[in-house]
């Protein structure tokens, strides 16, 4: 018998979930309204074992009532759990995502510390350095596969931002990072479950990366207070408000969370942000002069010059909308809840869809339009807008996220015409993240070139975005 009421709608083939879920839950919103079950007696997104059944919710208030409060809405069991993990490797993703009440909130309060507008501007120096490695490894002509590339640039850059440049063992630590995530990422997918090859991969990995973090934060406890050490290791230095300094198993966990945070959500935007400006060479030259008007000689804007760039600002915001990597969110119910007056039972699972909020035409009309000037003066909640989250268990790092896109597009941009190597049909798929099935092949022009268009962006992505409102 099902554990949700019956009063709420149904809806049909919920298989179908997962093989098309975007499409699926449009299709299913519009048939059975802002709040629906997916599935009766068991997940569909996460993997709890003993989970009630699951139900998708859309509109803002809904959202802003799952989202803030972490209590009662909690996060799923985790992938380490799930596939019996050792408790080390368990740890490496107890970041903030897995704490609630006092300890939460102390540990949230620390981190804005060295995320703060004021952190974030003392690591310039460091993603300054990075951007312009990375940008003098291009040569024009050439081809690139860009969201490898973009993977290039994003760990070039943690690296200098995460462990500072005095740590001999900085290279191999973000390498190794990277690699773990991966593996993870590969280990967890519910399409593809691990066997025990892959499990001992993984835990080998694992441990090794446990160890290696260890390392470092032995080794950031010996060094002075200095905020161009990086920021774990200004991290490893901080006392929380009421006394006392993180554990070395938390100090761990943050570092894991927030090289994943600056690594493949960062790539991942880049690489739908750049596809979208290689169909737009009018707005590519646009963004060249606002970005020559502001900082003629600097390398990688400030955070502060950055904030000012209103044209860059309205793409991001814009790019991240319509192709917002975090596409798919899941709570759980950690006791009965009521939800707008429906009734939820514990253990229920609560999806809600980003992809699909930014695209209510209500508060985004001509929703699958790319049009920048929307954000002329727009201001969405943050329970209408939520590419890196909201409410308690929003991404913290969600202001450093956006400095790194913005501050690696004021460098990109200036120097190159990036544009389509041919007509290319790039799928999408959601692997964690909504991100493009097949690598877009690009190819790397000086910038201010005549004719400068490359080939059309066609296929799944081509069909999510309208584009020719923006031109005109």
């Amino acid at each position: 018998m099902s554990l949700l009421p019956a009063s709420i709608p149904r809806a049909t083939v919920a298989g179908q979930f997962r093989e098309e879920p975007l499409g699926f839950l449009a299709q299913a919103r519009a048939a059975c309204g802002d709040i629906f079950v997916l599935r009766d007696g068991g997940p569909v997104f996460s993997r709890s074992a003993d989970c009630s059944g699951a139900v998708a919710v859309f509109g803002a208030a809904r959202q802003r009532a799952v989202l803030t409060d972490i209590e009662l809405f909690g996060m799923p069991v985790s992938a380490a759990q799930h596939l019996a993990l050792p408790r080390k490797l368990v740890n490496l993703n107890r970041g903030l995502h897995s704490m609630r009440g006092e300890q939460h909130a102390r540990h949230q309060r620390l981190l804005m510390r060295v995320l703060s507008e004021r952190g974030i501007e003392a690591q310039h120096g460091a993603v300054s350095a990075g951007l312009e490695a990375f940008a003098r490894g291009w040569r024009y002509g050439q081809n690139i596969e860009l969201l490898g590339e973009m993977r290039r640039l994003a760990l070039q850059v943690s690296e200098r931002l995460l462990f500072g440049t005095q740590y001999a063992e900085s290279a191999e630590l973000a390498l190794l990072l990277q690699t773990y995530f991966q593996l993870r990422r590969e280990a967890a997918s519910p399409l593809n479950p691990a066997g025990e090859t892959l499990r001992a991969e993984l835990v080998a990995l694992g441990t090794a990366l446990d160890e290696a973090l260890r390392r470092h934060v032995r080794w950031s406890r010996r060094q002075p207070a200095d905020s161009s050490a990086g920021i774990l290791t200004t991290l490893a230095g901080l006392a929380f408000d009421s006394g006392g300094r993180p554990a070395a198993d938390e100090l761990v966990a943050h570092g894991n969370v927030l090289f994943m945070s600056s690594n493949e959500p960062v790539a991942v935007s880049l690489t739908w942000i750049l596809l979208i400006l290689s169909q737009l060479p009018n707005l590519r030259r646009a963004l060249r002069r606002e970005l020559a008007q502001s900082a003629p000689a600097d390398a990688a804007p400030s955070a502060a010059r950055l904030a000012r760039l209103t044209l860059l600002d309205a793409v991001v915001n814009e790019s991240l909308r319509l192709l917002t990597p975090n596409a798919l969110m899941a709570r759980v119910t950690t006791r009965p809840a009521t939800l707008d007056g429906v009734r939820l039972p514990e253990r229920c699972e609560v999806v809600l869809c980003p992809f699909l909020a930014h695209r209510d035409a209500e508060r985004f009309p001509r929703p699958s339009e790319f049009l920048p000037s929307r954000w002329h003066g727009a201001r969405p909640s943050p329970f209408e807008y939520f590419p890196f989250g909201a409410g308690g268990h929003a991404c913290v790092g969600r202001q450093l996220g956006i400095y790194l896109i913005k501050a690696a597009l004021a460098v990109l941009i200036p120097r190159y015409e990036l544009v389509l190597a041919a007509d290319q049909e790039i799928d999408w798929r959601i692997h964690i993240m909504l991100m493009p099935r097949n690598e877009p092949l690009m190819s790397v022009r000086a910038p201010g070139a005549s004719a400068i268009s490359g080939g059309r962006l066609r296929g799944p992505v081509g069909e999510l975005i309208k584009l020719d409102a923006c031109e005109s």
